[in-house]
Parts: C-alpha cells; structure tokens; sequence
C-alpha cells in the first residue's frame, strides 16, 4: 500500500505533525477514523505514563523484538539512547539476555514479565510477583497497554512492509508531547 501524506492528517493532528509524520502513522492515515486515537494512545504512553523513560524504552526495544518488528526497534534506538538506554543494554537485548548484569532487577523482572506477556496470553504467578516486587499496579497496566499498542504497530509494519524512517533524533518524542499539549 502507498504511503499517505501529511496532509491527508485529520485537521486536529496536521499543527502537530509541523510537516514531518513518520512512515507508520503516514500507513495508519489509510484509517482515517483511527489514526488520531492511536496517535493520542501513543502520545499518552510516551507523555504522561508513570513508567519512567529507560523503562519504557526497555520495554518498546523488547516487544520490537519479541513481535519480529524491525521497524519499531530502528525507530527506538536514538529514542533509547536519548533517555539513557545505554548500547550494552540494546546488545544484551538483542541477545535476548535479560538477565544481564547491565539491567537493574527491578528491569530484568520487567523485560522477563512484558516477554511472557509478548509471548503468550498469560504470565505465570512467579514472573508477574517479580515485577510486582518493583512496579506499581498503574505500571504493570502501562506495561500491557504498551504490550498490545506495539504489537499493533508493529503487525502495521510488518504486514503492510513500513520503511523504516530515516533517525530524526528525539523528534517522535517531541511531537508526543506536542500531542500531549506540553
């Protein structure tokens, strides 16, 4: 399918895309009664989540992977990185080595608990105790809604074969903030 182009942004979206709208949501512009709803979930994912950004990131990196979607690990690295994901981090997890020495245990508990959710419909009591031992209720919740809001992205991506956009820095962030009206 072709790319649409940010003018075909719903007017309430186009001040704040300001010309640039990455290749996944230039995709999700096909469904045009969806793509602000999307955008405004991953707005609130990225602004106004209690889970902090390295967190966050660990987690988008590890569902990039888990989901087979390339797309969403190309566009988080500087993202990562920008928040303080370190490059040993991003190698352990390309590894799929989540217990490596450069996660916290607060961390590896998460990346072992969103990897079961990735992998399977439930998480067995010992994975979801762990993380519980480190995250709040609200943050576990994040952690399924970031779960399910990449797995949709990426399915885009992967199934509808998105180009990876060329790195933009931090500029995703910033418009989710935008959205986020900060």
């Amino acid at each position: 399918m072709p790319y649409k182009d940010a003018d075909a942004l719903p007017e309430s979206m186009r001040s704040l895309a300001q010309g640039k709208i990455i290749n996944v949501y230039r995709m999700l512009l096909h469904s045009t009664h969806t793509v602000e709803q999307v955008a405004r979930l991953g707005s609130a994912l990225f602004a106004g989540a209690s889970l902090d950004a390295v967190d966050r990131e660990l987690l988008i990196l590890n569902f990039g992977l888990h989901y087979e979607a390339e797309y969403e690990w190309a566009q988080h690295v500087s993202i990562s990185a920008a928040v303080g994901v370190t490059d040993a981090q991003r190698v352990a997890l390309r590894r799929g080595d989540t217990d490596a020495d450069v996660f916290t245990p607060a961390q590896r508990a998460l990346l072992r608990f969103s990897g079961a959710v990735a992998d399977g419909p439930t998480v067995k009591d010992d994975v979801h105790a762990a993380v519980r031992e480190h995250y709040s209720e609200e943050q576990v919740v994040e952690t399924l809604v970031l779960a399910g809001f990449y797995f949709l992205l990426g399915r885009v991506c992967t199934v509808l074969d998105v180009d990876i956009d060329a790195s933009d820095g931090d500029e995703v962030v910033r418009q989710a903030l935008r959205l986020q009206g900060q």
